[in-house]
Order: structure tokens, then C-alpha cells, then sequence
């Protein structure tokens, strides 16, 4: 049931909101829909931003450690794709409440939210248990031993943190903004990315007063700092002025059941996503430990990218189902519009800058005059130019998937990126880079192709529905036929 047909009861006053009050009749300006895209997608690209910096400052202590501890330890952040496949099931609740929102209804937001907690704690031991299993399964699957025991070794701690990453990056990464509480993010992200960098050099050299643990310093930071995150955002939400809000009312497991069926599509969809690129890095590691920390390198160009196209596709995800709520479906289609120009504007624009200056990139990652790091870094620039390709079309797939979030219209999203992914991308990576002998630069031709396909899908999805959606109100604000034939002077 959505926010439009429920009862509207005891509806909680909001000291601020997620959105503005709609106006009395038609659409909003298109200036206030930018205005308000662009004021919401700030702080939760922060959030996309704190999740992915942390990944890009784990595979830097990592490269700056040894080429090897790079390898183990981004084959690790690939293998935990739990932590995203889960909280994309838990991230529905906060757009249920945002929607809930829109429609006045107090007690649903609170239930949602109250739904969405219990629903994270229970999902962070899924996680927790595939991280603890996932290195016999590598083994398996022809990965190099010494790598496979390194990466268990790192996975062995990061796993720890699973309960707090399903809270911070599943629940609040939503429930924040629906709340009006995502400014937070501008303060938490800086600070919690400074902290885990100085909490990670201190424990792996023995600095700061903090004991020498070595190379596996690094994941201990990161559990330490992903508890401390999620603290803090339970606290501000909690014990701040939204509190009223978010009385826990989880109600019975048939209500956490159905929030978690509303979610499942979301999970499957980033369940098909995170397998694919770790089935593709895989592959890529049958052409050596050069090869594949390359590919890490290029990779997280277009990790980082991804905060910017995320956050708008999370921005018209909410501002959707907030006017869904509202019944205010012509702002709903014009919010979903704006919310996906504004993401392939910003791709087009990070794709640019990576293509134009990739020497600083990649020296990001590894010491470029180092002579045993010089196959890494060479192989890293052939990947440059598709690693730009990849960002911009992640701003088709981060928008499509986004706008089709509002709508609740998960499984085609969920069918099309398997169907990209897995019946385009795929076969196209194997074809290049194994029957046509490219190596690592075939594996990027099948990543571009795929998301390229999936994102124009997704993104060509919306514009039909807007269009169909057009086209009945306006069948349905016109007369009848036999109405007008008899609207004509008597005879």
C-alpha cells in the first residue's frame, strides 16, 4: 500500500522538511526543481561520497603498502558485496517514508523507519556470514592462494562492521534526507575520512600512540570508523529535534516482511550489479597480479564518479515518492527529468576531467617511479579511456535507476540490468578479451557496452511511462465524444 491510499492519521509535525510544500495548483517551476534537486543531492552525494572515499582511502593504504597488499585487499572490498546487495533492500524504508511524508501520514513515517532498523540488524548477518565463507568459494573458482589467504585475513575483520554498514549506508543513507536531517553528511564525511585515514596509518606503522598491527591495521580502522558513523547517525536522529518522528513502531513481522518484498527488488538489482563486477574482476585476475590491480586502479575512477550520479538518482528517487505521496504526479515526472539531466551532466563532466589528467589518477594509487609498480601503472593507462567511458555512462544507469526507484518500478529495472549485464556486457567481455585475445582492455569493452545498454534501458523506461501517463490525463480531461457531438446548435 502506498502513501496515497492510506488513512491519514495522527499525522506528527515536522519542524523541517525533506521537500517544500507543493503549490495549490500545477507543476512546480523547473528552476525550483533544480534548485531542489541540487539541494538535496549535495548531502547524500556525501553520504555515496563517505562510503566510496572510504573505499578509495582502503585501496591507497593497501597500493601504498605493496602492489600485493593492493590486490588482496580490492579483491576483498569486491567480494563484500553483501554490504550493497542488502542495503539496497533496506534503503526502501526511507523512500517509504518520504513518500509517507508527502501524504501527511505521521505514524507510517515512524513505522517505516522503526521497520527499516530491525531490517538492517537482521540482514547485516547475511552479510557477515558471506564474508565469512567467501574466501573457500574463491579458492574454488581458480583464484591464487596467496592472494585468496590475504584477502581472508582482511575479510575476517571487515566483516565486523556489517551490522553498522547496514545501518549508515542502508537506512540512514535515506531515512536522513526524508527526515530533513541530511546536512549532517557535510560534517560526518570529512571528518569520518580523516579519521579512518589516520586511525590506518597509525595502526599499520605503530603512530599516533596506537599499537603496530601491521598491513591488517587498515580494516581494523574500518570497522572502528563504521560503528562511529553509524553511532552518530543514530544519535542525530535519536536524540535530536526529528525524535517525535521516529518513535519505534516496527510493528509485527508481517510489516518488516513488507518492507523487505518492497526492497527485495532493489537488492536483486544490486545483487546483479556487485556479482557482475566481481565476476568480471575475476576474470580479469587470469591475466596477473599486474593486470588486476590495474583494474582496481581504473575501477575506482568510476567509484568515485559514482557518488555524484547516485545521489541524483537518489534525489528523484525521494522527490518522487514524496509527490507520489502528495498526489502531485506532474511534479513527479518533471522531479524525475531534472534529477536525470543533472546526472549525466555531472558524469559528462567527471569523465572528462579523468580522461584529461589520468597521470594524477593513477598516481593516487600507486608511487609511479617505483620500478616494481611500472607493469601496474602502464596497463592502468590502456584503461583510462574506457575507465571515462564507464562514468559517463554510469550517469544514464545511476539516473534510470534512480527515477525508476520513485515510481517503485524495481523489477523492470531489476530484469533490464540483468539482461544488459549478464546477456550483453558479459559475452562481450569474454568474447574481447579471451576468443579475440585483448586481455584486460576486452574486459572493459564488455563493462562499458553493458552499462552503457542498461542505463539508456532504464532512463528510456521513465520517458515512456511519463509520456504514457501524459497521454491518458489527457484523454481523460477530454470530453466525451457524444459530448461534443451534441454540444452543437439544435437543428
Amino acid at each position: 500500500m502506498t502513501g496515497h491510499d492510506r488513512p491519514q492519521i495522527e499525522a506528527v509535525p515536522v519542524p523541517a522538511r525533506a521537500e517544500p510544500r507543493l503549490p495549490a495548483s500545477g507543476p512546480a517551476p523547473l528552476g525550483g526543481h533544480v534548485r531542489e534537486t541540487l539541494r538535496l543531492a549535495g548531502p547524500i552525494s556525501m553520504a555515496h561520497f563517505s562510503n566510496l572515499a572510504t573505499t578509495t582511502a582502503t585501496l591507497l593504504m593497501f597500493g601504498w603498502t605493496s602492489a600485493d597488499a593492493l590486490a588482496a585487499g580490492g579483491l576483498a572490498i569486491r567480494v563484500a558485496v553483501s554490504t550493497n546487495i542488502l542495503c539496497g533492500v533496506v534503503v526502501v524504508a526511507g523512500l517509504m517514508m518520504s513518500e509517507a511524508e508527502g501524504a501527511g501520514d505521521g505514524r507510517a513515517v515512524a513505522a517505516s523507519y522503526g521497520r527499516g532498523l530491525v531490517l538492517a540488524l537482521a540482514l547485516s548477518v547475511l552479510s557477515f556470514l558471506w564474508m565469512t565463507v567467501s574466501p573457500t568459494l574463491l579458492l574454488a573458482l581458480g583464484q591464487d592462494p596467496g592472494i585468496v589467504a590475504r584477502t581472508a585475513d582482511v575479510l575476517d575483520v571487515m566483516r565486523w562492521a556489517e551490522p553498522a554498514n547496514l545501518i549508515r549506508l542502508g537506512l540512514m543513507r535515506s531515512a536522513l534526507p526524508a527526515l530533513g536531517l541530511a546536512s549532517i553528511l557535510f560534517a560526518l564525511t570529512p571528518v569520518s575520512i580523516a579519521a579512518y585515514v589516520l586511525i590506518g596509518f597509525g595502526l599499520v606503522s605503530g603512530r599516533f600512540g596506537l599499537p603496530e598491527v601491521g598491513w591488517l591495521g587498515i580494516p581494523v580502522a574500518f570497522v572502528i570508523v563504521s560503528w562511529a558513523g553509524a553511532l552518530v547517525m543514530l544519535a542525530v536522529v535519536h536524540l535530536g529535534p526529528r525524535r517525535r518522528k521516529v518513535a519505534l513502531r516496527p510493528g509485527g513481522l508481517g510489516g518488516i516482511l513488507h518492507v523487505f518484498g518492497r526492497g527485495l527488488p532493489i537488492g536483486t538489482m544490486q545483487a546483479i550489479d556487485n556479482v557482475y563486477y566481481l565476476t568480471l574482476t575475476l576474470l580479469i585476475g587470469q591475466f596477473g597480479a599486474a593486470t588486476l590491480a590495474a583494474h582496481q586502479i581504473a575501477l575506482n575512477f568510476g567509484t568515485i564518479a559514482w557518488a555524484f550520479a547516485s545521489a541524483f538518482g537518489d534525489a528523484g528517487a525521494l522527490r518522487i515518492r514524496y509527490r507520489r505521496g502528495a498526489r502531485a504526479m506532474d511534479d513527479a515526472w518533471r522531479a524525475g527529468r531534472v534529477a536525470a539531466v543533472l546526472s549525466v551532466l555531472s558524469m559528462t563532466a567527471a569523465a572528462a576531467v579523468v580522461l584529461a589528467f589520468p597521470a594524477p589518477f593513477v598516481g593516487l594509487f600507486l608511487d609511479v617511479h617505483r620500478p616494481e609498480n611500472a607493469a601496474t601503472v602502464a596497463i592502468a593507462l590502456t584503461f583510462i579511456p574506457f575507465a571515462a567511458g564507464f562514468i559517463f555512462a554510469d550517469g544514464l544507469y545511476g539516473a534510470g535507476m534512480g527515477v525508476l526507484r520513485g515510481l517503485d518500478d524495481n523489477r523492470f529495472a531489476m530484469v533490464a540490468s540483468a539482461c544488459g549485464y549478464w546477456g550483453v556486457g558479459m559475452p562481450l567481455a569474454c568474447l574481447f578479451a579471451f576468443a579475440l585475445g585483448f586481455g584486460g582492455i576486452g574486459i572493459w569493452i564488455g563493462i562499458v557496452c553493458g552499462v552503457t545498454l542498461v542505463g539508456s534501458v532504464l532512463l528510456a523506461r521513465f520517458g515512456w511511462q511519463a509520456d504514457h501517463a501524459g497521454r491518458a490525463k489527457h484523454r481523460a480531461a477530454a470530453p466525451p465524444a457524444g459530448e461534443l457531438a451534441g454540444s452543437g446548435s439544435p437543428t
